[in-house]
């Protein structure tokens, strides 16, 4: 006989349900980009608990240009951030408002009044951010 006791099922479903939801997360959505390690406004050490989350969404043409900026985002970045209303910042042909791209980052900062800088102009600041 097994000395061991038997889990009750409760927990063994939520143990697989949690295995799953990381298994589809993980497959689903691209990693995000590794946290800055130098400050983009002070060039000094970057301190992980001072950040500010960047978003910038914009129109493509179609589903091919989607799928090109899902596959790397981070190249794209200097086009959207000068992207017209109008012109797909990948193809430049002519926008469909139903396809829309976001580049999103997580920034870190050297100090407070480093974040409240990037803060009042990140699209000005966002090209700065190294690893």
């Amino acid at each position: 006989m097994n000395s061991f006791p038997t889990p009750p099922i409760n927990t063994a479903m939520k143990s697989l349900i949690t295995l799953l939801a990381v298994a589809f997360i993980s497959t689903v959505c691209p990693a995000a980009e590794a946290l800055n390690t130098v400050c983009p406004i002070t060039g000094k050490p970057a301190n992980p608990a001072i950040t500010s989350n960047y978003s910038k969404t914009v129109n493509v043409c179609c589903d091919r240009c989607v799928g090109q900026f899902k596959a790397n985002p981070k190249s794209y970045l200097s086009s959207i951030l000068v992207a017209s209303v109008s012109q797909c910042p990948l193809s430049k042909k002519k926008v469909d408002g139903s396809k829309k791209v976001t580049y999103e980052r997580v920034v870190a900062f050297a100090d407070a009044a480093s974040k409240a800088t990037f803060d009042a102009a990140p699209d000005k600041h966002i090209k700065e951010v190294r690893q």
